[in-house]
């Protein structure tokens, strides 16, 4: 018969193939990943990440940027000598060679645009290496 294009076995298929990807593009629009919103620490909070306790991670910011540096645990944990950048923003530092008192802080007031660009040189090397 020209006027019968389906018989009922093949519509009846056809109907579940079309609820089945109805069901998956549903869920592909409900579906979206996992965002995570920028933790904010204070500086007594970030202080906790230091590589003192076992149990942390060890965290160091720069430019008010927060970095997970466990994976070079020998280099920034307790004796590594990088371990003073650790649990704090010691951004200054990172191009004063002052690592004691005031020369650890995240000011950048009074650095040149040179040292500006190097301190924001470093924090572009963590974005690579540490995240």
């Amino acid at each position: 018969m020209a006027g019968k294009i389906l018989g009922m076995p093949t519509f009846i298929f056809l109907l579940g193939i079309s609820a089945v990807f109805v069901a998956l593009i549903a869920a592909l629009l409900r579906f979206s990943p996992e965002t995570h919103s920028p933790r904010l620490f204070t500086v007594e909070e970030l202080a906790l990440y230091n590589g003192t306790d076992e149990g942390l991670p060890i965290l160091l910011g720069i430019l008010g940027s927060v970095f997970d540096v466990t994976k070079g645990k020998s280099h920034y944990g307790t004796g590594g000598g990088y371990n003073h950048f650790s649990g704090r923003d010691a951004s200054r530092a990172f191009v004063s060679g002052n690592f004691t008192g005031d020369g650890l802080t995240d000011s950048l007031r009074g650095l040149s645009s040179s040292e500006v660009k190097s301190v924001v040189e470093w924090r572009d090397f963590y974005f690579r290496s540490y995240t």
